[in-house]
């Protein structure tokens, strides 16, 4: 059977691929500059790029395929999912990541995909990487 060679060659090229989440292995510098926060930048990026579909009021079926519990519209539903941030939209040495936000959107909060999504540039993803692996070391008070 020819087709199977072919499948074997397939599957390989597509778990060889760079093109997959990959962690930026971004580091804090030491010590914390605390110029990137939650206050200056999380929270501004998350509502800029991600709350239409990852906000935690929104029910399955107005997540537009965000994943339960992939909320970030408060720092510690961040802080809990850090790792696929980091590994869906940041930028560091080891990863350049623009699987998210996708191409599209929806125009209001938990709406049909019925827009181009707004993208973060390179500079925002690195900061957004930066500041992940910042505030994750960060002492909070949840």
């Amino acid at each position: 059977m020819r087709i199977a060679p072919l499948l074997v060659f397939v599957f390989v090229i597509a778990c060889n691929s760079s093109e997959r989440p990959t962690p930026t292995e971004t580091v804090c510098p030491d010590p914390d500059p605390n110029t990137v926060t939650y206050d200056n930048f999380g929270q501004v990026f998350m509502a800029d790029y991600c709350l239409t579909c990852h906000l935690s009021t929104l029910p399955r079926s107005q997540r537009n395929g965000a994943p339960l519990f992939h909320d970030f519209d408060d720092l510690l539903g961040i802080i809990q999912v850090s790792g696929h941030i980091d590994e869906q939209a940041g930028i560091g040495p080891a990863a350049s990541n623009h699987f998210m936000p996708p191409s599209r959107c929806p125009s209001v909060v938990g709406g049909p995909l019925d827009i181009d999504c707004p993208r973060p540039t390179d500079d925002e993803r690195r900061q957004l990487a930066e500041w992940i692996a910042c505030e994750v070391d960060r002492p909070h008070s949840f």
